[in-house]
This record gives C-alpha cells, structure tokens and sequence, in this order.
C-alpha cells in the first residue's frame, strides 16, 4: 500500500462586513460555503509481462508465507484537497470566517499483474478473479468514503468561526480542515487495509490453491 497523498491548495476570499447584525452576515456567509467531496472512478491497468520473481520483488512481501506471487494488485490513491475560506470583517476590526473545500479521492495508479508463468485458463481465471477482489476493495472503499464524509465535514467545518484577526482565522481553518480530514482517511486506510488481509486470509489461500489443482 503506498502512502496516502494530500495536496492543498487554498484560494482566499475576503467579504466586507454590509447590512444586518455582524452574526447575521457571517451565518449568511456559512450557508453559501459549499463542502463537497468528489470520487474519481480509477482505470485499471494490467501487465502479464512480469515473472513471480519480479511479482514478488514488487510485492515487498517476501515474507508473507500467505503472499500469491502468481497475482499482485497496486495502488496508488491520490488526495487533493481546495480549501476557499471567505472573510468577513467587522469595522472594529473582529474577523468571522467560512470554509469552502473540494476533497477529491483518486487513484495516480492502479495495476494488476499476473505472472507470465502462470498457465491454462483456469487458473489464469482464479487468479485474475483474486486481484479483481482487491481491485474491488480500493475502489469501493474511496468511494464510499467520499459519500460518507461529505456530510461528516459538511457538520464539522460548516459552521462560521469567529476571530480576532485575519492571520488567526486563516491558520485555524486550514489547521481544523487538515487535521479533521486526516483523521477521515487514516480511518479509511485503515478500513482498506483490514480488508485487504481478509482476501489474503490463509482460509482464502487455501480454498484458491483447492480450486486450482481442480484445473484440468
């Protein structure tokens, strides 16, 4: 499993406080803050070009007596994030803040091999339906971690926050952001993690190795 990438990008905007009691605008300021995270559906790659060797070297799981070297699944997910937070600020100088975000989960890479060596459509089929399974795990996950945490951040970073300088409320909306979704994915590597040893289970294994030496 590679590690996890978020990249930031934040694009400021400053409001100047108009009609209406300063609490007003900025829960005026709040509801317009759009929270949206985005799935990006991953194209899958694949390559029987490699050995079990050279499957195993990439695998860096020599040691998992439980490891398929016939088969290995590898993804890179990717996690951008856009932060936008509005300003709004008082004429005695008190400043109240929104946070716009898009949080996007994709993956940089997604590969299947199967090794070259393995012959017979059978137990190509066996082992391609193994990988497909970790395939399904990584899509899955991120994109049911997309639908669950756009209303998760939408109830935690939602709401305005009040300051008393511009500087703070930049710093701490993009401190409460990062730390909060970083919490979310290291939650969700987790979940993928956990799953992927389910698959490599050795009840697993040994139920693949059973229908593979039923192959005619």
């Amino acid at each position: 499993m590679k590690i996890l990438l978020l990249l930031v990008a934040l694009f400021p905007l400053s409001v100047a406080a108009d009609t209406g009691s300063f609490e007003a605008q900025c829960e005026r300021l709040a509801a317009e803050a759009r929270i949206e995270v985005l799935f990006e559906e991953p194209q899958v790659t694949r390559d029987d070009s490699r050995s079990r060797d050279e499957l195993m070297r990439l695998s860096q799981s020599s040691r998992n007596p439980n490891h398929a070297v016939l088969g290995l699944t590898q993804a890179e997910p990717s996690f951008s994030l856009r932060l936008a937070p509005v300003f709004l600020t008082h004429a005695d100088g008190r400043v109240c803040a929104a946070l716009s975000l898009t949080l996007k989960l994709a993956f940089s890479n997604l590969q299947v091999y199967l090794a070259r060596e393995l012959n017979g459509a059978c137990r190509r089929e066996i082992v391609l339906k193994h990988e497909q399974e970790h395939v399904a795990v990584w899509r899955d996950h991120l994109r049911a971690g997309a639908r669950l945490l756009q209303p998760l951040l939408q109830t935690s970073l939602g709401q305005p926050g009040y300051f008393s300088r511009r500087d703070e409320a930049e710093a701490a909306l993009l401190s409460r952001a990062n730390t909060l979704i970083k919490q979310k994915l290291d939650g969700l590597r987790e979940g993928i993690r956990f799953a992927h040893q389910q698959i490599d289970s050795p009840a697993s294994y040994r139920q693949e190795e059973n229908r593979m030496r039923a192959c005619p």
